[in-house]
């Protein structure tokens, strides 16, 4: 990610008030969209930022993962592409103007080896107030998407 386009998402996050909610909400769409894309970008810089360092994540399996587990997921890797990774319909939902709940679907493809494989999966993150960008993910929970 540029450096531009950082200190632009993290003025958007900071720049949310009580008495501007839609400001809050658009905040937070934007910094849960950009971390979508930090999986094709392999901006593990931005990965960093937004993830907190205690982050539940819950895979589509059921695993917990760690912040180091997911962050080695948006790394590159010898022989895997993303060709893109995006949040589609998410849900913005502000609590108190100190937490956020997201819910949406994840849409990526990827190439292993000359193999392309199209994935969807429901989501819900949840986001707390802090870090570099104002906001920081503290909960991940991936699941199955309806057909």
């Amino acid at each position: 990610m540029t450096h531009s386009r950082f200190l632009l998402l993290a003025a958007l996050a900071m720049s949310g008030s009580a008495a501007n909610g839609q400001a809050v909400v658009d905040s937070v769409r934007a910094l849960d969209s950009t971390w979508a894309n930090s999986y094709a970008t392999h901006d593990t810089v931005f990965a960093r930022a937004i993830l907190a360092e205690d982050i539940v994540i819950t895979a589509t399996n059921g695993s917990l993962k760690s912040r180091e587990d997911e962050i080695g997921d948006v790394r590159p890797s010898p022989g895997f592409t993303v060709d893109y990774f995006r949040s589609k319909d998410a849900k913005v939902r502000v609590f108190g103007g100190q937490s956020a709940v997201v819910a949406g679907l994840l849409e990526w493809s990827l190439t292993n080896n000359g193999r392309t494989n199209a994935i969807r999966r429901r989501y819900t993150a949840t986001y707390v107030r802090g870090g570099p960008l104002g906001w920081k993910m503290v909960a991940l929970h991936i699941g199955r998407a309806p057909d």
